[in-house]
């Protein structure tokens, strides 16, 4: 077996997930719910376009559709952990273990969402540019595992993002390949491929906001399916 380039890190788990997801499409059930939930929030509280809410409502709405997303990831977590484990995965029982874990899941979203906003804050607050994406960087980099954490390593919500922190300062190089690779495919999957997409259906097929909104929230479900599995397996290796 030919090992890795980098020490500590399996960089076979980053292939071995694609026919994981293949065979275990449950894994993006409640991630592509919820993306799709957050493009109604969006546009109920959107003030171009017909919104029917206030533009003060924009920012509880985004936070709201977030957390949802992040709540998403956890679950598909939870599912993707038991794909590895077993090879077929058991969407009925995944959503029972999620509805446990709810509490633990939203509140380390919460403190993950807290933590990065805040870094992104005192980034634009100090004007400080590449320093402040930098900065944002570090904090994802050192939370990259708090939701698994919560979601399927049986840690409370509230001590989610201190064990992250301690698992990420024990497998650094392991932490930074999954921290990149998650960034990267959100970039292809959610960025890039959707505006391809729509480039080239335009001629063709009309598309309205709302369509161009759910084609990329397929395309982010897909991307947190996929980001759910490594970050799962890449952490349960190394905390059990």
């Amino acid at each position: 077996m030919r090992r890795s380039p980098l020490p500590g890190v399996d960089l076979g788990v980053y292939v071995r997930a694609v026919p994981l997801l293949l065979r275990n499409p449950s894994i993006g059930v409640v991630p592509l719910l919820m993306a799709v939930v957050a493009v109604l929030i969006g546009q109920l509280t959107s003030p171009y376009g017909g919104g029917m809410l206030t533009v003060a409502t924009g920012g509880i709405g985004a936070l709201i559709a977030l957390l949802l997303q992040m709540f998403g990831l956890g679950t598909a977590c939870i599912i993707a952990d038991d794909a590895w484990r077993h090879g077929r995965a058991s969407f009925d029982r995944g959503w029972e273990d999620a509805r446990r874990r709810t509490p633990d899941i939203l509140m380390a979203s919460i403190g993950f969402t807290l933590l990065l906003g805040v870094a992104q804050y005192v980034g634009a607050l100090l004007n400080l540019g590449l320093i402040a994406l930098g900065l944002a960087a570090v904090v994802f980099f050192f939370l990259i595992w708090t939701l698994p954490a919560a979601a399927v390593g049986g840690i409370p919500g509230g001590a989610a993002i201190q064990v992250s922190i301690e698992r990420v300062r024990s497998s650094p190089m392991s932490a930074a390949a999954v921290a990149v690779v998650s960034v990267a495919v959100v970039l292809l999957l959610y960025v890039f491929v959707p505006v391809a997409l729509d480039e080239m259906l335009f001629p063709y097929v009309p598309l309205t906001p709302i369509t161009m909104a759910l084609i990329a929230a397929l395309f982010h479900a897909i991307a947190i399916a996929y980001i759910a599995a490594v970050i799962t397996k890449t952490y349960t290796d190394r905390a059990f």
